[in-house]
């Protein structure tokens, strides 16, 4: 599997307000610095975060982003997913391949397989994991 850098960017982000989030809400500009992200690209995942419903932002001066459970609950998948969509199995065998039906199900369910194997491994992984 290989892991985006959007994915592997919300994955630092995560961990970095789970390892401050007793100091309140986490200001994106803080974000950024401690993870050398752009602050732009890292305002898109938060954001992404924020609609999964494992960020809460808040606005005003003394406003930024928090963690909506303990770090304890929220697994690199979950993460993972906010930003890239589901792990699946799909291996985007679009109608461009004529026949081999044999083949594509082989594929198909390898592909399957695979991501099962995946989602099992990073829903076992939590921030509370990674934090330092």
């Amino acid at each position: 599997m290989r892991l985006g850098k959007a994915a592997a960017y919300a994955v630092f982000a995560a961990v970095h307000i789970a390892e401050r989030g007793k100091d309140g809400p986490i200001s994106g500009d803080q974000i950024a610095a401690a993870c050398n992200i752009s602050f732009n690209h890292l305002m898109k995942l938060l954001q992404r975060m924020v609609r999964a419903r494992i960020l809460h932002s808040e606005r005003g001066p003394h406003g930024g982003f928090r963690l909506l459970k303990p770090p304890s609950k929220v697994t690199v998948l979950d993460v993972i997913e906010a930003v890239d969509g589901p792990v699946d199995g799909d291996p985007t065998l679009g109608s461009e391949v004529r026949g081999k039906g044999r083949a594509k199900q082989i594929i198909r369910s390898q592909c399957n397989d695979v991501a099962k194997y995946t989602r099992s491994v990073l829903s076992k992984s939590s921030l509370n994991d990674l934090i330092d």
